[in-house]
């Protein structure tokens, strides 16, 4: 049996007993959090910090449960199309809930979610290393322009942020044609090959950039960093939209349909957990970037993301 049919069957029996609530009502039982990828990653303690928050927030009870593979689509697959009562949300990234449905048969898209409230975003930034010779990105311009082929750019996989990151630089600056692409299995080993001189570009988010002695480039922000006010933003160096910005975030997404009483009342217990002084603590202890849009503001931003992000994919040929 299909992967993604064999979990989503499984998640409706789980749930053939549960009908719709009320927001009066709303939660009559536990709210399951799901993660999409294995238990000790970064977006499971994430959700371990904030279930706790959320249920003291919501009056309930709720709990995490992890459903990995397929780069965290598993997990999506199975929560698509089920019932829409607001007990069952998934912690999704940019890439799970806007890139892997554009480049992979999976049986969701834009239009099978309810968004619920964005949790944390970061902004991504294009760096090299501090010893390199290229202190701006005209630098960098003029050296491809002169030594077409010469240069390299890395990534944590194909459609991964760290690409798509290198891809909206290049190809907003019109030289990605001549540069090539070396993927890695993760950014630990393609900072590795930077160091190395293996490679000289990559892409993503300030924390992790500042985990190594590399300089920044150009941030995929609206406005500059406060941390790197010399550093421009896309825009400032001629990358238009939708290339211009780019972000790695997540939120909690239900399946389609949720009740607009019911969505609210989810989306404002989000904010009020983000807001608690225990997960305050917690993004401060691991340096996340905490970044809350309610139910609706989420909506349009989320679809922004997937029509730019689609720009994205076709330039990096996924």
């Amino acid at each position: 049996m299909n992967i993604f049919k064999a979990t989503a069957t499984a998640v409706a029996a789980v749930m053939a007993f549960s009908t719709p609530a009320s927001a009066e009502e709303f939660p009559e039982r536990p709210i399951n959090l799901v993660a999409p990828f294995n238990a000790g990653g970064g977006t499971d303690l994430l959700l371990r910090a904030f279930a706790p928050h959320f249920a003291e927030a919501l009056g309930g009870d709720a709990y995490v449960s992890n459903m990995a593979g397929g780069s965290g689509t598993v997990g999506a697959a199975a929560l698509a199309g089920q019932r829409p009562d607001g007990y069952q949300m998934g912690y999704w990234s940019v890439t799970v809930a806007t890139i892997q449905p554009q480049i992979k048969d999976v049986p969701y898209d834009v239009d099978s979610w309810t968004p619920i409230c964005s949790v944390a975003a970061s902004p991504t930034v294009l760096f090299t290393n501090a010893s390199s010779p290229f202190q701006t990105i005209e630098d960098v311009v003029a050296a491809v322009q002169a030594e077409p082929g010469k240069y390299i750019y890395g990534s944590s996989g194909p459609g991964a942020i760290t690409h798509l990151t290198t891809v909206a630089a290049f190809e907003g600056l019109g030289i990605i044609d001549d540069m090539k692409h070396l993927p890695f299995q993760g950014s630990g080993p393609a900072l590795q090959a930077m160091a190395a001189g293996t490679i000289q570009f990559f892409g993503d988010t300030e924390l992790l950039m500042t985990r190594g002695d590399f300089r920044p480039l150009v941030v995929f922000n609206a406005e500059r960093l406060e941390s790197f006010p010399d550093v421009p933003t896309a825009a400032e160096v001629g990358i238009a939209a939708p290339l211009n910005e780019l972000y790695l975030w997540g939120g909690l997404f239900a399946p389609a349909g949720v009740e607009p009483d019911v969505t609210e009342k989810l989306s404002t217990a989000c904010e009020t957990a983000m807001n608690s002084d225990g997960f305050q603590q917690f993004a401060a202890d691991t340096s996340t970037v905490l970044n809350y849009r309610n139910a609706a503001d989420f909506d349009a931003f989320f679809r922004a993301q997937y029509e730019s992000n689609s720009a994205l994919i076709e330039a990096a040929g996924l």
